[in-house]
């Protein structure tokens, strides 16, 4: 059985720097890996690290580059989608064979023997809202009809729920509603993860459970 582990929103900014002159976020990415690796005997064998976006708090190539020597150590295969505090052009740099780099969006799909892992694209340059773009919607189509009797994950960033949240809310998801008709659609057993809110929020749409995971980089702070 195909085993995952999610990260979200670490928003990575390097020393001197902080989030909103604060947060350091790199250490606490530091300790979240270190406390990952005390668990792997624990929680076994771990097939893939799926992170869902905002990996950057601005999108520059050196916080991919501490993000990735971080993550790096725990030695497990890793597969990243942008959110809204990320940059296409920086990611293709950092992170090699995403899709073709004259591609605009981040989408794709990774096939295990029990499982297909379906990384979507929501990122709308310049804006914190999301949006599941045309041929984002025709690629999870087209990936649903790939394999019918495999499970499916699949992973965004932006939430395709309403979370109550009302500032998160207000730069939410569009498309979210093409997205429920194709899932209905979909005869595969499916699941959704997602990041964002910075929050444990499980919900549904088109008939398919959703799990929006918090984040860990508010934890740590002077």
């Amino acid at each position: 059985m195909t085993r995952i582990l999610q990260l979200t929103d670490t928003h990575i900014v390097c020393p001197p720097k902080k989030v909103s002159g604060v947060l350091d976020t790199l250490a606490s990415f530091e300790q979240a890996v270190s406390k990952i690796e005390q668990d792997l005997v624990k929680l076994g064998a771990i097939d893939a690290i799926v992170v869902t976006g905002d990996i950057t708090d601005h999108g520059d190539l050196d916080s991919y580059e501490a993000f990735k020597s971080v993550l790096g150590r725990l030695g497990i295969p890793y597969l990243v989608i942008p959110g809204n505090h990320d940059l296409r052009a920086s990611m293709h740099q950092a992170f090699e064979g995403l899709t073709p780099a004259t591609s605009e969006e981040i989408n794709w799909i990774k096939s295990y023997p029990d499982l297909d892992i379906i990384g979507l694209d929501t990122v709308i340059p310049g804006q914190g809202g999301g949006r599941l773009s045309p041929s984002a919607l025709t690629f999870l189509e087209q990936a649903l009809a790939s394999s019918p009797d495999k499970p499916a994950l699949i992973a965004m960033h932006h939430p395709p729920f309403a979370s109550g949240i009302q500032f998160m809310d207000a730069i939410g998801l569009e498309g979210a509603e093409e997205m429920a008709e194709i899932l209905e659609n979909s005869k595969r057993e499916m699941r959704i993860i997602c990041g964002h809110l910075h929050n444990s929020i499980v919900s549904t749409i088109g008939g398919v459970t959703v799990l929006s995971s918090p984040c860990h980089c508010q934890l740590v702070s002077d």
